[in-house]
């Protein structure tokens, strides 16, 4: 089992000028290219992709993690994933709404981090319904 290292920061070594016209270069379409010891170039549009929102969520001042999807993580560490308690990480898992295991002979629990993600998003998804839904009432004429 691969073992996840969480970094309390990490730094993006270049000017602001430089990683902003890389930014700006990746917005409008350029291209990642791995050069392999050999010569030969790959490239790949999705790394690009990936690149181009890790730089702009650095060029911002924010902080970028990487991890694997089938690395497990600790309550803690979902609960600052998604922004909420370990508290309510506990009570999303005893509710069965966020899948996690608990640790064989021991009281600590492990979920998966691709697990936290996907929750992350469907309650992103749930909460722009919501406001989407009461932004609609609101512009009907409904007070609240």
């Amino acid at each position: 089992m691969a073992k996840t290292v969480f970094v309390p920061s990490a730094s993006f070594r270049v000017s602001k000028a430089q990683r902003d016209r890389l930014r700006r270069a990746l917005e409008a379409g350029a291209e990642v290219i791995v050069e392999q010891p050999d010569g030969e170039r790959l490239s790949s549009e999705e790394l690009s992709r990936f690149l181009a929102a890790a730089v702009s969520e650095l060029a911002t001042g924010d902080e970028v993690v990487l991890l694997r999807g089938d690395a497990e993580i600790s309550p803690a560490e979902a609960g600052e994933l998604l922004g909420i308690s370990r508290q309510f990480v506990d009570r999303l898992m005893d509710t069965g709404k966020l899948p996690g295991r608990r640790l064989p002979g021991s009281r600590h629990r492990r979920l998966r981090v691709a697990d936290v993600l996907e929750f992350g998003e469907a309650r992103d998804k749930r909460l722009t319904h919501i406001s989407e839904a009461v932004n609609t009432l609101v512009d009907g004429g409904a007070q609240y």
